[in-house]
């Protein structure tokens, strides 16, 4: 379950204290929720005796820090959502254990504390101990977690990436289609926001197939017809692949069978685009 308390980051009787590599912003942003130390992932090589070493650095960075660090009776995390275990195996072979701490959040700066309020954490240990310790951890900051094995983790990464860069590219996208409608990029962001906001607070009390709205749910062929015809490239391509999966779940909400056909029919055979 999600937690909806501020997180309370004090360790537990007899935990391990906890040291962060890697200074870029989720390495910096987590050091400060945890108020633990903080070292710099290109040259970091001794770490307390019995610490969890979360290793805040790039995925292709990981293996060589992990051949470097040292320390007695360690446990060696990282924190990327796309690895599995393998990149630690050098600290493995040392008789750490080692596992994954990743939280689903989005840190294009240093954050606070609260951007890991209310967050998913992926985890995944070498031992039972470790996730037991990792879920805890995830708790402390106020979020909540699952296991996603290594073998699981490209395609949780995939559907992350879907949901939060791969949104960000979707808005680009539609900026620049809004220039069609006449409104330049800034206004086109700042009308986005409110709308955007209210499609998650749907997301939040709907759920799915729930907060869908739109004319693929209302079986609105006309009007898929005419946006086909407006889009540029770039924006129909992406617009046939969204309303395809809008479809899927209108059928699921109930859409007449009827208009949904003639909705697949349309998104197979788009008319051609209006000329500029």
């Amino acid at each position: 379950m999600k937690n909806s308390d501020p997180p309370q980051i004090s360790p537990a009787p007899g935990a391990r204290p906890h040291v962060v590599v890697g200074r870029g912003r989720l390495g910096r942003s987590l050091a400060a929720a945890l108020d633990c130390p903080l070292l710099p992932g290109h040259d970091a090589k001794s770490v307390p005796d019995g610490s969890l070493c979360l290793i805040a650095v790039p995925d292709q960075h990981i293996a060589a820090v992990a051949a470097r660090l040292e320390g007695r009776n360690c446990a060696g995390v990282h924190l990327s959502g796309a690895c599995d275990l393998e990149p630690l195996s050098p600290l493995a072979d040392r008789g750490w254990e080692t596992g994954s701490f990743h939280p689903m959040q989005s840190f294009p700066a240093v954050r606070g504390a609260e951007a890991f309020r209310h967050s998913f954490f992926a985890i995944d240990g070498s031992s039972e101990s470790l996730c037991a310790h990792l879920e805890r951890l995830a708790t402390q900051l106020g979020g909540f977690c699952a296991r996603v094995p290594g073998a699981r983790r490209a395609a949780y990464h995939a559907a992350a990436t879907m949901a939060g860069p791969l949104v960000v590219a979707l808005v680009s996208l539609a900026v620049r289609q809004f220039a069609h409608a006449g409104l330049k990029p800034e206004q086109a962001l700042d009308a986005l926001q409110p709308y955007l906001a209210g499609t998650l607070a749907n997301l939040a009390e709907q759920r799915l197939p729930g907060a869908l709205i739109g004319p693929v749910r209302r079986g609105d062929r006309a009007t898929v017809a005419r946006h086909l015809g407006a889009l540029t490239p770039p924006a129909r391509v992406a617009y046939i692949a969204l309303s395809l999966e809008a479809l899927a779940m209108s059928r699921e909400a109930g859409l007449d069978s009827t208009e949904a056909d003639a909705l697949q029919e349309l998104l197979a055979r788009p008319p051609a685009m209006d000329a500029d």
